[in-house]
């Protein structure tokens, strides 16, 4: 029997806040969550120019008891319905937390490449043309690991507050300037 041939396709993964949505610290509930208004138009470019919109996302607040598991989930529908992004990984693990069963290290939280490596599980990508955007220093250290190119931009916390010295691919104001880059 012959194998099938499964066809590639590279990825766009993104942070979430900064990125899609206003940097807000910890946002609890779908009512704080704030998507920029260009968020939709530019993940339909993203589609149309070929590639997965994924979001990959530390969400910190559950370990650390804000909000419930469950409540993020209810935030990750509302953002897939209203971005039209195709998937959202998260990680919602912090060693310092105050729930036990969300207090460890592991490898899904970034810069560890967990998430990634779990979307290349579930969707057939092609890393070597994909890209990682984010506004963090994790943000591009979780993309460099992973082998993407790697973009920062300034619509979160950007350059003025890098939590460590990284060398990003490119650096943009916000998401609908990457159009121009993919």
């Amino acid at each position: 029997m012959e194998k099938e041939r499964i066809c590639k396709k590279p990825a766009v993964f993104l942070d979430r806040d900064g990125v899609l949505t206003k940097e807000k610290s910890y946002i609890c509930k779908i009512e704080e969550l704030e998507i920029f208004p260009y968020a939709a138009e530019c993940i339909r470019r993203i589609h149309e120019k070929g590639y997965y919109a994924i979001v990959i996302t530390n969400q910190s607040g559950v370990a650390r008891g804000l909000f419930t598991e469950e409540e993020l989930k209810g935030m990750n529908v509302y953002l897939k319905r209203e971005t039209g992004i195709d998937a959202v990984y998260y990680c919602p693990h912090h060693p310092d937390g105050k729930i036990i069963k969300y207090r460890k290290n592991c490898n899904c939280r970034k810069p560890n490449i967990g998430m990634i490596e779990k979307a290349c599980c579930d969707y057939a990508i092609d890393i070597g043309h994909s890209y990682m955007i984010g506004d963090r220093a994790s943000d591009i250290l979780t993309g460099k690991k992973a082998g993407l190119k790697t973009i920062l931009l300034e619509s979160g916390y950007g350059t003025k507050r890098l939590e460590m010295d990284v060398k990003p691919d490119y650096v943009l104001n916000d998401l609908q300037m990457v159009l121009d880059v993919l």
